[in-house]
């Protein structure tokens, strides 16, 4: 929750999507099925930049993060989606499924949250 606070009030950031977020359109029902307002370790963000601009993330993040294709691994996975699992997809069909250039998913693991922000905080700061 910590980090999809964060980057929800990012200015590089235009969109951030996880359901223990109040601007989540089905926070409600999340509430409601996820026990103690624990609501995963999965969000997604769209960053001001496009494909380039995710590029440049997956280049200049540092540990604790981990660039990989993978998910629920304990290490923290960050993806920039676009370039990397759905490159083989023509961009059109890409959007349709919602998966934007400046789409980049995480995975959170067991690390600290705060060292997990600050990781990113630097990463979108040489964007």
């Amino acid at each position: 929750m910590a980090i999809a606070s964060f980057l929800e009030k990012h200015p590089k950031v235009t969109k951030v999507v996880y359901p223990g977020l109040a601007s989540h359109p089905q926070k409600a029902l999340a509430d409601k099925y996820h026990r103690d307002g624990l609501h995963g370790g999965m969000l997604w963000f769209d960053i001001v930049g496009g494909s380039e601009a995710g590029t440049k993330l997956m280049n200049v993040c540092q540990r604790p993060w981990s660039l990989c294709e993978n998910l629920g691994a304990t290490e923290s996975i960050i993806t920039a989606c676009a370039v990397m699992t759905h490159a083989n997809m023509l961009k059109e069909d890409r959007l349709k499924v919602g998966i934007t250039d400046g789409f980049i998913r995480i995975s959170c693991g067991i690390e600290d949250s705060g060292d997990l922000i600050k990781a990113l905080e630097v990463a979108l700061e040489q964007i």
